[in-house]
C-alpha cells in the first residue's frame, strides 16, 4: 500500500510555524516547545500506527535475512575457534614433537645443569635455576627413547636455536632441553591422526596421534602420561 506524502496526510505544523519553522505559532507561548503540544503528539501516534509501505517491509526483510546469514557465519567461526586446540611444536634431535600449549609455562635460553651425586642419570640430568626457582631437569630424548642425532645434525646445533622448556601442571614442574621451538600451532581435533609416526617404541606409547605441519608429521604427545611417568619414576 502506498502512503500519502507527509505534507498531505499529517499536519506538520511544527515544521512550518513551530520550533522547526518561523515560530509564529501562538501555542508556543504556553507550550514552549512543539513536543508539549497535543497536535504534535497526535501526529506522532499517527506516524507510528500507519501501515508501512511494501518496499519498506521488503527492504527490512532483506536486511534482517542478511544479518541472520552474517550471524550464522560468525557463530560458525566462533564455534570452530572454540573447538580449536593449541599445541607448541618443538624439535628434539631429528624429531618434531608437540605438547598442549596449556602445559608450557616458559621457554627460555639454555642454562647450566647442576648434576647431583648419586642422583643424576640419563633421565634425571640435574637441577636448573629458572628465574630463581630451582627445578628438576630431565632428558625428554631419553624418556622417549629417541635415537641420538647424527654427527651432521649435532654439528648444526647452535645456541641460537636451543632452548630450555618449562612445563607445568599445577605445582608440578619439569624442565627439558630442546633443539628448536617453532611456536604455537592451532588445529581442530579431527585433524589429529590416529596412526603415530613411530620414532621409537617408547615414543609410540607417549604419542596420542600425529599432526600435519609444514609438510612434516609431528608426534603429539600425551601430557598427562608424561607428567604421570616423571612423577612415578623421579619423585
Amino acid at each position: 500500500m502506498n502512503i500519502e506524502p507527509l505534507s498531505k496526510s499529517i499536519d506538520d505544523c511544527w515544521n512550518q510555524i513551530g520550533v522547526e519553522g518561523d515560530r509564529s505559532c501562538p501555542e508556543l507561548k504556553t507550550a514552549i516547545h512543539c513536543r508539549n503540544c497535543p497536535v504534535y503528539s497526535v501526529a506522532g501516534r499517527g506516524l507510528l500506527e500507519r501501515e508501512a509501505p511494501i518496499d519498506y517491509l521488503l527492504d527490512w526483510t532483506n536486511v534482517l535475512e542478511e544479518s541472520h546469514r552474517n550471524l550464522s557465519v560468525a557463530d560458525e567461526a566462533v564455534a570452530q575457534a572454540a573447538n580449536t586446540q593449541s599445541a607448541i611444536v618443538f624439535r628434539v634431535g631429528g624429531e618434531w614433537l608437540a605438547l598442549p600449549a596449556k602445559v608450557f609455562q616458559e621457554v627460555t635460553q639454555p642454562c647450566p645443569i647442576h648434576t647431583l651425586p648419586h642422583r643424576s642419570n640419563q633421565l634425571f640430568l640435574g637441577l636448573v635455576s629458572i628465574r630463581g626457582e630451582i627445578l628438576m631437569c630431565i632428558s625428554l630424548s631419553h624418556l622417549l627413547g629417541l635415537a641420538l642425532p647424527s654427527q651432521a645434525l649435532q654439528s648444526q646445533r647452535t645456541m641460537v636455536s636451543e632452548r630450555m622448556v618449562v612445563i607445568a601442571k599445577g605445582e608440578n614442574k619439569w624442565v627439558f632441553r630442546v633443539d628448536e621451538v617453532y611456536g604455537v600451532h592451532r588445529f581442530p581435533p579431527d585433524r589429529l591422526q590416529d596412526t603415530p609416526v613411530v620414532v621409537s617404541k617408547a615414543a609410540e606409547s607417549y604419542t596420542i596421534g600425529t599432526l600435519d605441519w609444514h609438510d612434516r608429521k609431528v608426534n603429539y604427545l600425551d601430557a598427562e602420561l608424561l607428567f604421570y611417568t616423571l612423577n612415578r619414576r623421579l619423585l
